[in-house]
């Protein structure tokens, strides 16, 4: 579900206040939330429960009545973290009591380590020997506890002038790897995760997030001066809020506040391997399962998100409680982890408590498919995907799944046919190789010999007409054709091609082109457009065929154009510009020639191709647009009769102009809706009384 975040996300909130305004049906009563998946087009699908929360583990419940055992801090306060064990014991880094509180996978007590010994402890972490890493956010340290919850280790900030003198070191969360080496959040910390050996010996920085892109400071850095520039302040990358590592040793981080890459999964080089994966923008903490299964919480929606391997979303479920106090309903959480038999631990801090989540008989389903999978029983794992599909026939992971398993017993067909369902464009890419390959395979002699053959007939017509005149009536018919007035004026455009600076050129003196030539070019182009939108591949395609609007796409094309036209007409007004407003219309649609000529080609092109030559469509089409805009600025040079410098000049206004158009358009609208409102009010106002 590649997959984006928050802004695509906001409709899927009014979905879920849909579903609560109208109430559950009986498939979602034992739910206070609904659940939903999100297909490979990021379209939200209302689905069964994937978990349902079974109960709530506090202070109270956790010490009873012997309070003695926490010296009367009975009540979780503010917990920060939680992290289950491999052994499913559960440890609360309870930062408001400064403790580290141990429990069973019931939430029944064990044990309170770091009492005296932590001040402000904001992460924790257990290695499989069962050290005990807290980030003490408090004493700026990493503090480590042996087995028997005894203080081993105290890692202060590191001394290495690489790490810097005046760098903070204030821990918030904490991992360690399959090597031992320690990967620290730390506030502030731009510069990414501060990865130290065992010995807390700084090793480096590791997957730092990047500076988002800002089109108003991009702009403000183009024009301002340097005395503007310097009272500026920088755009500085968003330090992750919390960190997990997986069995295979790969890091894990999710970051708040960010529109793309909120969440991560890091190989060694610092890569992220999920290419942005769908998420909202208030993820607070993250974790995985042993099938390497991905489970975040979002603390601005209370959202609990469940991902597979690959970062792709499979479920969705609850949200903010606001009042109600309703159990699986979420309040600024804050840590989630996950047992081994799949219950989710949710940790809120704002509420001192974890809630537990149990998964429904569909997502077992789900999990054994997918662990079956894994485990290269690929035909096994068919069977179950099939009954995830009979329960609900839009889970599309299903659909992708199965594809999975025919193209691992090479049964392309089936698979191509799977991954086109699901829209999964990866796999879909990977079996149209595949089939492809067999196909040139079957038929290369047929292919070469049909070549070969077509070459020939070439050459040899060629030479029959050459030598005997053979198909003259035809050529003539042809050339007679050409020439006439109306059809020279539309093949005009292959002209702009060679020649653009002397095609418009006789655009304008020689007549060799009219308002009625660009008016027929303008309907081809739009026909064109159609075409390109319907035809291209949709590994590479901007919508599916069932989303196109023919007004929408017709509007979309008249408006930008249209806009253009005005406005640089009236500019050049103003600039001494020789063009009328004729030779800039017909000039604009001309200069769209290389577009009109070959996005059908492309578009037909890119139905033979794969993910992997997805660079020779792209790198093709871009450079058609490119060749575009050249033919735009030749024209606008050409027509007004101006230099270079001028030419610049006048494109840059003709911008602004349409900018500014826009501006207007959207004012009058919100005008127009104001003054319609208040006539048909009027209206009724005296309707009323005249009744």
């Amino acid at each position: 579900m590649r997959r984006r975040t928050m802004s695509r996300f906001r409709w899927l909130t009014l979905l879920v206040a849909a579903a609560l305004l109208f109430g559950s049906t009986t498939a979602y009563a034992d739910s206070p939330y609904p659940t939903f998946t999100i297909d490979e087009e990021g379209h939200g699908i209302m689905m069964q429960n994937a978990y349902l929360p079974v109960g709530a583990i506090d202070g109270y419940s956790i010490f009873g009545e012997n309070e003695a055992l926490s010296n009367g801090k009975v009540e979780l306060k503010n917990p920060q973290d939680i992290f289950v064990d491999n052994q499913d014991h559960v440890y609360v880094a309870d930062t408001g009591n400064a403790r580290i509180v141990e429990l069973d996978s019931w939430g029944n007590f064990i044990r309170i380590i770091g009492d005296g010994d932590l001040k402000q402890p904001k992460g924790v972490f257990v290695t499989d020997e069962k050290e005990i890493y807290v980030a003490d956010y408090g004493k700026q340290s990493v503090v480590v506890f042996d087995k028997d919850g005894k203080l081993k280790q105290t890692i202060g900030k590191p001394k290495s002038k690489l790490y810097g003198k005046d760098t903070p070191f204030k821990p918030q969360k904490v991992i360690v790897d399959k090597r031992g080496s320690i990967y620290i959040i730390g506030e502030g910390l731009i510069q990414g995760l501060v990865r130290l050996d065992k010995e807390g010996k700084f090793l480096g920085y590791f997957g730092g997030n990047r500076a988002g892109f800002n089109l108003l400071k991009t702009l403000q850095r183009m024009f301002y001066t340097k005395k503007q520039l310097s009272k500026m302040t920088r755009e500085m990358p968003i330090s992750p809020t919390n960190i997990s590592v997986d069995q295979e040793g790969l890091i894990y981080t999710s970051t708040a506040g960010i529109n793309g890459g909120a969440i991560k999964k890091l190989n060694v080089a610092g890569k992220d391997l999920l290419g942005g994966a769908f998420s909202l923008n208030q993820i607070s903490d993250i974790t995985t399962d042993s099938m390497g299964n991905i489970y975040a919480v979002d603390a601005g929606e209370g959202m609990i998100l469940e991902y597979n391997r690959d970062g792709n979303l499979m479920f969705l479920f609850s949200y903010n409680d606001t009042g109600e106090q309703r159990l699986g309903l979420l309040r600024a959480p804050t840590g989630v982890s996950v047992t081994s038999d799949g219950r989710l631990l949710v940790l809120s801090g704002e509420r001192g408590n974890i809630q537990v989540f149990q998964p429904t008989a569909f997502t077992k389903l789900v999990h054994e498919a997918l662990g079956l999978y894994l485990d290269g029983k690929y035909v096994q794992s068919r069977e179950p995907w099939n009954e995830v599909l009979r329960q609900n026939s839009l889970f599309s992971l299903a659909h992708t799944g199965i594809g999975l398993a025919y193209f691992k017993e090479g049964k392309y067909q089936e698979a191509f046919e799977k991954f086109k369902f699901s829209k999964n464009k990866k796999e879909y890419s990977n079996a149209y190789w595949e089939l492809r390959r067999e196909w040139i395979m079957k038929h290369a002699v047929d292919v070469a010999v049909g070549f070969a053959i077509a070459i020939a007939a070439w050459i040899a017509i060629r030479f029959a007409y050459r030598r005997y005149q053979f198909g003259k009536p035809v050529v003539v018919a042809w050339l007679k054709v050409t020439r006439q007035w109306f059809v020279a004026q539309l093949l005009h455009i292959f002209r702009m091609l060679r020649h653009p600076i002397e095609g418009y050129y006789e655009l304008e003196h020689n007549n060799k082109a009219s308002v009625a030539s660009a008016t027929v070019l303008l309907a081809i182009l739009f026909g064109v457009r159609m075409f390109e939108l319907y035809t291209t591949n949709f590994l590479f395609a901007s919508m599916e065929p069932i989303q196109i609007n023919f007004v929408t796409e017709l509007l979309k094309l008249l408006i930008p154009l249209f806009a253009w036209m005005i406005s640089n007409y009236l500019v050049s007004v103003i600039n001494d510009g020789e063009g009328s407003f004729k030779n800039i219309y017909k000039g604009t649609i001309y200069a769209l020639s290389p577009y009109i000529i070959f996005a059908i080609p492309l578009a037909i092109l890119s139905r033979a191709l794969t993910l992997m030559e997805g660079v020779i469509y792209n790198y093709s089409y871009n450079f058609v647009i490119l060749w575009c805009v050249l033919l735009m600025f030749i024209m606008v040079k050409e027509i007004h009769g101006y230099e270079i410098k001028e030419t610049v000049r006048n494109i840059v206004l003709t911008l602004v102009g349409m900018i500014i158009m826009a501006f207007v358009a959207f004012i009058l609208f919100g005008l127009s809706n104001q003054v319609w409102e208040f006539v048909y009010s009027l209206f009724q106002e005296v309707n009323l009384r005249v009744q």
